[in-house]
C-alpha cells in the first residue's frame, strides 16, 4: 500500500512500477468523471457537485511521468483508493504521521510506520458522521481500509433506512391453496400428483426480501464474524434496531447466496425517493466483495472511500461552532447564505455562504491549509471582505488548523468602515500514544479555540457601545 499525506508531491522509485501502471488508470481524471465510470467509489460530500470548492473537477491525485522519474502529487483529498491490488492511503498533512512511501521497507521501518496512525482524520469522521470508536489498533494496512468502512457502515444504514425499508417487486413461486397468480404447470405436476388441493404458482408482488436488502443483510452477518468489529452493529439502540429490522424482512437469507447476491447489485441503485440507499450499496459491495478491498487482477475499476478536506475541516468546526451560536450556512442545499442583489432580476439570483454566521455581524471562514504568521492569501482575504460588506458586519475572521500551537490573533482594524479580522489555530496533538490520548489532547485545544471565539462577541459589544456614545 502506498501511503502519502494531502497536498504532498511525493517521488515513486522504479521498483514500484506495477503501483504506478495501476494507479495511472485513475491519476489526473476528475472526480466527477471518476465517480460515474466507478461506481464503488464513494465521494465526501455526496453533493460535491454543488461544493463550493468545485471539487468535481478537481483529480483524487496527479501523476507526472518523466524519463527518470514518476511524482504523484495529491490534493486536499484524503481517504482510501485503489485500483487493482494497488491500493492508495492519503492521510492528514495535519496528523502526526508523515511516513511517506509504499510498504516494501525494511521490517524495522515497517513496525514504525505501522505504529502511527492518522487520528486527526479519524477524529473529524467521528465527529462529523457520528460513529463510534474506541481505539485504532490494526495488524496491517489493508485491514485498517476494511476496519474503517465497518466503522462507517452504521452511518450509512441509519441514513438508508431513515427514509424507510426498501421494497420493490419480486417474482415469488409457492406451492398451497390460496392461488393468485399464473400456474406454474410444470411444478404442479412435479409436485402436486396426485393432487392434495396444493396449486403451484407464481406471482409479482411487493416485497421487503429483495436483493438490495439481501446485500445489507450479507454485511451483518459477515460483521458479525469479526470478534473486533461487531460491535459496530449495536453501539447505539437506533443501529440496533435497523440491524433488527432488516434480520426480520430477510428470511431467505442464506449465506451461500452471496456471490449471487453481489452479483444482483451490480448495478447502481437508482430511485427517486430512497436516495440514501445508493451510498449504502457502495459501502456493502465493499466489505462483502473486498473483506480488505480485494479486488480481481483484472478489475480496472477504483475503489474506496475518499473525503474533500476543506469539507470535513468545515463539518468538523461546524460540531464546535453550532453550540455557541453559529449558523452554518450550506451551498448544497441552498440553506442560509445571503443575496448578492437586492433586486431580483434575471439571471442575477446570486447568493454566497460563509461558513459561519453569528447575528449576521460576525463572520467565520474553515480554512483548511497551513495560514503562516500575520499574512493571509489574497484571494481569502477578498473572500472575507467581500462577506463582511454584503451583511454589513465588522468581525471576521479564519479558524485553520495547526501542527504547533493554538493561536489567536487580531490582525488589525480595517479601513472604510472600519471592524476588525481574526485568525484563529486549532492546535492538532502530535506526539500522542494512542487514539485516546489525542482526543483527550484536542478536547482540551477545542475548549481554547471556542474560548478564544466568543471574545468576538464581547468585542461586537463594545465596538456597538463606542458606537452608541
Amino acid at each position: 500500500m502506498l501511503v502519502t499525506t494531502d497536498n504532498t508531491a511525493l517521488e515513486l522509485t522504479e521498483a514500484q512500477q506495477r503501483d504506478k501502471d495501476n494507479l495511472s488508470l485513475i491519476a489526473n481524471k476528475s472526480i466527477g468523471e471518476l465517480v460515474k465510470s466507478n461506481p464503488e467509489l464513494l465521494i465526501f460530500p455526496k453533493h460535491f457537485e454543488d461544493n463550493e470548492d468545485d471539487i468535481a473537477c478537481d483529480p483524487i491525485f496527479e501523476l507526472a511521468l518523466t524519463d527518470t522519474k514518476t511524482v504523484l502529487t495529491t490534493g486536499n483529498i484524503m481517504g482510501f483508493v485503489g485500483v487493482q491490488n494497488t491500493q492508495l492511503k492519503i492521510q492528514s498533512r495535519f496528523a502526526q504521521t508523515s511516513i511517506n512511501g509504499f510498504n516494501g521497507m525494511s521490517n524495522e521501518a515497517s513496525r514504525k510506520e505501522e505504529s502511527k496512525e492518522d487520528y486527526f482524520l479519524h477524529y473529524m469522521l467521528q465527529k462529523v458522521l457520528y460513529f463510534n470508536l474506541f481505539d485504532l489498533k490494526h495488524s496491517n494496512n489493508q485491514t485498517k481500509v476494511f476496519d474503517f468502512l465497518v466503522y462507517l457502515f452504521p452511518y450509512f444504514l441509519k441514513k438508508a433506512l431513515s427514509q424507510g425499508l426498501y421494497k420493490e417487486y419480486q417474482k415469488k413461486a409457492y406451492n398451497d391453496s390460496n392461488l393468485r397468480g399464473t400456474i406454474d404447470i410444470k411444478a404442479h405436476l412435479q409436485r402436486n400428483l396426485p393432487f392434495r388441493g396444493s396449486v403451484a404458482y407464481r406471482v409479482r408482488e411487493h416485497s421487503f426480501d429483495n436483493p438490495l436488502t439481501q446485500l445489507i443483510r450479507h454485511t451483518i452477518e459477515l460483521i458479525k464474524q469479526k470478534p473486533n468489529l461487531r460491535d459496530v452493529l449495536h453501539n447505539d439502540s437506533e443501529t440496533l434496531d435497523f440491524v433488527n429490522l432488516i434480520v426480520q424482512h430477510t428470511p431467505s437469507y442464506h449465506v451461500r447466496d452471496q456471490q449471487t447476491v453481489i452479483n444482483a447489485n451490480r448495478n447502481p441503485f437508482v430511485h427517486p425517493y430512497f436516495t440514501e440507499y445508493r451510498s449504502l450499496q457502495k459501502v456493502c459491495l465493499q466489505i462483502l466483495r473486498h473483506d480488505g478491498l480485494k479486488y480481481a487482477e483484472n478489475d480496472d475499476k477504483a475503489y474506496g472511500i475518499l473525503f474533500d478536506g476543506a469539507w470535513l475541516w468545515e463539518e468538523y468546526l461546524n460540531t464546535l461552532l453550532h453550540d455557541i451560536g453559529y449558523k452554518h450556512p450550506t451551498n448544497n442545499n441552498r440553506q442560509g447564505g445571503i443575496k448578492v442583489y437586492k433586486q431580483k432580476l434575471s439571471g442575477n439570483n446570486v447568493r454566497r455562504y460563509p461558513d459561519f454566521v453569528k447575528d449576521d455581524c460576525i463572520i467565520l471562514d474553515a480554512k483548511y491549509k497551513h495560514m503562516q504568521g500575520n499574512r493571509i492569501n489574497r484571494d481569502d482575504l477578498n473572500q472575507i471582505l467581500s462577506y463582511l460588506f454584503l451583511y454589513q458586519a465588522n468581525i471576521g475572521g479564519y479558524i485553520a488548523p495547526a501542527v504547533d500551537n493554538n493561536l489567536a490573533l487580531n490582525m488589525g482594524v480595517l479601513n472604510g468602515f472600519g471592524g476588525s479580522i481574526h485568525k484563529f489555530k486549532l492546535a492538532i496533538p502530535q506526539q500522542v500514544a494512542s487514539y485516546q490520548a489525542f482526543k483527550t489532547a484536542i478536547a482540551q485545544n477545542e475548549v481554547n479555540l471556542i474560548n478564544n471565539i466568543k471574545l468576538l462577541s464581547l468585542e461586537k459589544g463594545m465596538q456597538d457601545g463606542l458606537a452608541k456614545a
